[in-house]
């Protein structure tokens, strides 16, 4: 819902500091002739990404970051697009991609579901150097990326691929990969306990390794060890691991494999919920198919991977071996699915049941045969019952994530090309399973707190400019396993930081798409946009670096926010030094950390030109990142102003609780 704006100018009227005029009477336009926006998308159906219902109203966007929403018929952009009947909201982020890096550049296959960021290195994948994705800015990028630091990718780097405990040496050496990954710009710290060398490393090990990141306040998502027939104890395992390490333990891709576990998902879930009550924020991914995607060493068992490729080929030249690791191979497919039928081969076109017959050999042995003459192949698990994922994709810490990414593929699962359109179509507008409010919010606002994003994930002014609009009545996924390379339907128009990059589901070869870097007062942290907010700010503010000449800059912030509304209020901020000072226009979205960090974005008039500019603050009570746990204020203004600030004798008051009756 959005607050009457006079009541708002009304309000900000009787506070202490300078009252704030409308947009219109700042000096930035005079009369509707003036163009004051780069685009205005008008008359759309607004989803913000917080969860709050829907509301018509327009969208003005300005050198990449959104400047107002509301009615802006009074005033004028250079493009101006009627969006009527379709639905405008935040550009939906992918926080589980496993992207083609060659097909960044035009991102089709991602931009046509909508999406705008992916998240890279999940399952503890990738390097143990971050910094190498990094380069990809270099060769164009359709949409957004960060990366995850892969625990997998730390721990072969330090221990390798051997089944053995690592040594106190080794443990610190993996400790300072994570610190170094974390002050690089990591999303978080990834693992796949199910892949070796990751699976070898025993969970007292992996608490003390990922600890080092306690301070940073970040996630740890986890392809889980064990998706069937231990599926809750290994869920229990990442939830450990996260509480005893002070991080938010996130449940990747979850599911239940196997028709002897089906039906577990009350108790996985069952352990979520305990850990939310006992004050472990526990969040979770799943994306919308009965089916996974992984290589075909998924049901190969550990102990015949141990040190790696040739050790496990070596060990296949072995009889006794060979028949002990057929039996094992057969016993996992029976796990995850019903039979060998259950286990599929895109690029073949064949099940592993009739791989099996053609050549006249049990599965075990027709797993074994390709290993040795084709590797790790691409291979689809048909796993799940619906009444499974209707209960994870229906739980309120639970966002959709593909499990896939930008793809070119033709033999590849469906899900690279269809995941956030088979949710909107199928499972909202078809099954009802959530409402269209939910599955945007789980498609953005959601993951965007899960890994501690502060300007992107919302439709609120001050935020960058990553939208995405869809028609709620014809959006839907095409791709099929038969078939995956089919785009997706109902995706109209996209925009990557302001830019316009999809438009009636064809690329236009745009590329604004930037890398994204998380900083150590980003958070990872539940939603706060289901609660009342009152934030409180007032003092002088010393560079982290020591005390400056002349003048100290000062900030002086109060503000409201009813759940799931707008923030009201005033802001004024000075840094004589650098002729800066701000006096909001329109306030975006607040969001909260218990009653110790808060973040605001907002659209405000910056120095004496009257020139209005998007920007951001971040307040930290007692900021773990500062020697001695002081309150620190950040401040950012587009156009590439960046301090981060002490703020001494002042006054910092957030208070966010819950709202009964939403």
């Amino acid at each position: 819902m959005r607050k009457n704006k006079a009541l708002i100018l009304w309000m900000m009227a009787l506070l202490v500091i300078d009252s704030i005029l409308p947009f219109a009477m700042k000096g930035t336009t005079a009369n509707a002739d003036e163009t004051v926006y780069d685009v205005i998308l008008k008359n759309g159906t607004i989803i913000d990404g917080t969860g709050a219902p829907s509301y018509q109203a327009d969208v003005g966007i300005k050198n990449g970051y959104i400047y107002k929403i509301g009615d802006l018929s009074k005033e004028h952009g250079a493009e101006e697009v009627d969006v009527t009947g379709l639905v405008v909201s935040p550009g939906f982020i992918d926080i589980h991609s496993h992207a083609d890096e060659d097909f960044l550049p035009s991102a089709k296959s991602s931009l046509t579901q909508g999406v705008t960021t992916e998240i890279l290195n999940p399952d503890g994948f990738g390097s143990a150097d971050i910094t190498e994705k990094f380069e990809l800015e270099e060769k164009g990028l359709a949409i957004n990326i960060g990366a995850y630091l892969g625990f997998n990718a730390v721990w072969e780097e330090v221990v390798g691929e051997s089944d053995r405990k690592a040594t106190d040496a080794e443990i610190k050496d993996m400790q300072a990969l994570i610190e170094k990954g974390l002050e690089d710009g990591a999303w978080g710290i990834s693992s796949g306990l199910t892949y070796t060398p990751g699976a070898f490393a025993e969970t007292e090990e992996i608490i003390e390794v990922v600890k080092a990141a306690k301070k940073w306040r970040t996630n740890f998502p986890s392809h889980i060890r064990n998706e069937n027939d231990q599926v809750v104890e290994a869920t229990a395992e990442i939830i450990e691991i996260g509480e005893r390490a002070g991080l938010v333990p996130v449940i990747t891709h979850m599911k239940v494999m196997g028709p002897d576990n089906w039906g577990k998902s009350v108790e996985t879930i069952g352990l979520i919920d305990a850990a939310i009550q006992r004050g472990t924020y526990t969040a979770a991914d799943v994306y919308p198919y009965l089916a996974s995607q992984t290589g075909i060493n998924a049901i190969v068992p550990n102990w015949a991977e141990d040190g790696g490729r040739q050790a496990m080929l070596e060990r296949f030249k072995d009889s006794q071996l060979r028949a002990q690791i057929t039996d094992e191979i057969e016993e996992l497919i029976l796990s995850r699915g019903e039979s060998a039928a259950d286990v599929y081969f895109p690029e073949k076109r064949q099940n592993l049941q009739q791989v099996a017959d053609s050549q006249g050999v049990r599965p075990g042995e027709a797993v074994i045969r390709i290993l040795e003459t084709e590797g790790d192949i691409r291979t689809i698990y048909y796993f799940g019952k619906e009444e499974d994922f209707k209960r994870i994709l229906q739980y309120p810490t639970v966002a959709v994530a593909s499990d896939g990414g930008v793809s070119e593929s033709a033999s590849i699962h469906p899900r690279r090309y269809g995941t956030q359109p088979r949710v909107l179509g199928k499972y909202v507008r078809e099954e009802g399973y959530i409402t269209l409010e939910e599955a945007v919010f789980k498609m953005t606002g959601l993951p965007a707190t899960m890994i501690g994003m502060t300007d992107r994930g919302l439709l609120k002014e001050g935020m960058f400019a990553d939208i995405t609009v869809f028609d709620p009545n014809t959006v839907a996924d095409l791709a099929t396993f038969d078939v995956p390379k089919q785009y997706s339907q109902g995706i109209m128009l996209v925009y990557v930081n302001g830019e316009l990059a999809l438009e009636n589901g064809e690329v236009t070869g745009v590329q604004a798409g930037k890398v994204l870097k998380r900083t150590g007062n980003m958070p990872s942290r539940p939603e706060s946009f289901s609660k009342d907010t009152k934030i409180q700010v007032k003092g002088k503010l010393l560079a982290i670096d020591g005390p400056r000449n002349g003048k100290k800059p000062s900030i002086h912030l109060l503000l409201n926010q009813e759940a799931y509304g707008d923030a009201s209020g005033t802001l004024t901020f000075e840094d004589p030094a650098n002729g800066i000072k701000i006096e909001n226009v329109e306030l975006g979205q607040v969001r909260t950390l218990e009653d110790n960090w808060a973040n605001l974005t907002g659209v405000g008039v910056v120095d004496d030109s009257k020139e209005v500019k998007a920007f951001s603050i971040i307040i930290e009570k007692d900021d773990p990142m500062v020697a001695g746990k002081k309150a620190t204020v950040t401040i950012r203004i587009e156009g590439g102003y960046e301090v981060k600030w002490v703020l001494v004798p002042g006054r910092v008051g957030i208070d966010s609780k819950a709202n009964n009756n939403n």
